[in-house]
């Protein structure tokens, strides 16, 4: 309450003091200070340390915090003791929202997910691409709370193990569709690194002559589909008979599917919001009746990939499925039950129990520290990127469980650094193909 104050004083001194001595001319920002000296009362209260800065969300005039932070906030009870009515929980159908304790009933008639869940669509098989859902998962420990013998035994078998492996190649490629995007001088950093993971995907597509006439292309965890977008892009007139199916569990605004059908571009474009543990693609009209199946991904998260890799198989027991490009994302999110290397991780002597720390180590390699390089002294640079080091090996040692398991199933899988580091920290993909009889 005190910061919102000094916020609200040094506004309205600065407004007054700026229109006394007539220091701002321009009358748009007077305009500025004036909205943001009346709007800054109205705003939620919950400062983002992240973003250094307090969320922008309106609330009500009695209400301190908006909906998703009144939760985190004011806990769940009222002053005097008593639950109170405005108490937030998550949705029991969608985590990923949250709705008043006390409106439960109301909120689960109109949720979003329940009308999902009631459409009941022939491709949605609950759990279908789950894995061995028979084996219990083990229990993610905080690695503060683990003995530090523990955590050093399991770096041992990593290093052992990761030792073993071969280099990863380093293979950056680009497709000319994007060369005008990536040397456009108005974009920024932020803008620039996604186009440039995009080229270097598209060209591993074209090297591993995985775009071709007939073919259905699935995005899996498309999001907004800037990835569908260039592919689409490169297909054009030029590839005749595609097809772009999008699968994401999320609903997303300004989606560049839709940019693509304004254009009236001759691909078929088909999105479907669906968790791909439940999907079955072989109950997809679209998927059955193209010759060629190729997957794709950008930066799909931690037990994501896995479910991924599961759902092709799931296809591939029907069909043919012809490739695999996907870039990796968070292994510190991966999940021992769907989890598709853990044969590997046994033959390196890793045993369940220690996944969730394996995953948490992973973590190390693109976590980084609170300071600045500059701030740390020589031994904390050199424990820092000791970890760093750590938690790439950890990366690679899940990465190459999943190769091992593509190659199980009758794919040629590699692994290459697609892109550099400076541009992301995760910079790995896979490219798989059909061995072919």
């Amino acid at each position: 309450m005190k910061n919102i104050s000094k916020i609200l004083t040094f506004h309205r001194q600065f407004y007054r003091s700026s229109r006394r001595s007539g220091v701002f001319r321009n009358i748009n920002i007077v305009k500025y200070f004036h909205v943001k000296m009346q709007n800054i009362s109205k705003q939620c209260r919950f400062f983002l340390k992240q973003k250094k800065r307090y969320c922008r969300m309106t609330v009500k005039e009695e209400n301190t915090y908006c909906g998703e932070h009144m939760e985190i906030s004011e806990g769940h009870k009222n002053s005097n003791g008593s639950k109170s009515l405005h108490t937030r929980i998550k949705c029991p159908l969608d985590n990923s929202h949250t709705c008043y304790e006390s409106k439960l009933a109301k909120h689960l008639r109109v949720c979003n997910a329940k009308r999902l869940i009631d459409a009941n669509p022939e491709y949605i098989v609950n759990g279908i691409n789950r894995g061995d859902v028979h084996l219990d998962s083990p229990q993610h420990i905080p690695l503060s709370n683990l003995d530090q013998s523990v955590i050093a035994s399991v770096i041992k078998k990593v290093e052992i193990a990761y030792d073993k492996l071969p280099v990863i190649k380093e293979l950056i490629l680009q497709h000319d569709i994007l060369d005008a995007e990536i040397n456009n001088p108005d974009y920024g950093n932020n803008t620039k690194k996604h186009l440039i993971q995009n080229s270097s995907l598209l060209g591993h597509l074209v090297r591993a002559k995985l775009i071709q006439e007939n073919t259905c292309f699935i995005e899996f965890g498309a999001g907004k589909g800037k990835l569908t977008y260039w592919l689409a892009k490169v297909i054009d007139n030029h590839i005749k008979g595609s097809t772009i199916l999008l699968v994401d569990r999320s609903s997303h605004r300004h989606k560049n599917d839709n940019k693509l059908r304004n254009k009236q571009f001759p691909v078929n474009l088909i999105r479907i919001r669906a968790d791909i543990a439940d999907l079955s693609l072989n109950k997809i009209d679209a998927v059955m009746q193209s010759q060629y199946k190729v997957g794709i991904a950008k930066h799909l998260c931690g037990a994501a990939t896995d479910l991924m890799i599961r759902c092709l198989r799931q296809l591939k027991e029907v069909s043919t499925v012809d490739g695999l490009v996907a870039a990796f994302c968070c292994h510190h999110r991966c999940d021992y039950v769907s989890y598709v290397g853990k044969q590997y991780l046994k033959n390196c002597g890793i045993l369940p129990e220690e996944f969730p720390i394996l995953c948490s180590i992973a973590s190390w390699a693109t976590c980084g520290t609170p300071k600045t390089r500059n701030d740390l002294h020589s031994q904390n640079k050199f424990e820092l990127d000791e970890r760093e080091s750590i938690g790439r090996k950890v990366k690679a040692l899940l990465n190459w469980g999943r190769i091992e398991y593509l190659s199980s199933i009758g794919f040629d899988s590699h692994l290459y650094h697609y892109i550099k580091s400076e541009v992301s920290l995760e910079n790995v993909c896979v490219v798989a193909t059909r061995v072919k009889a």
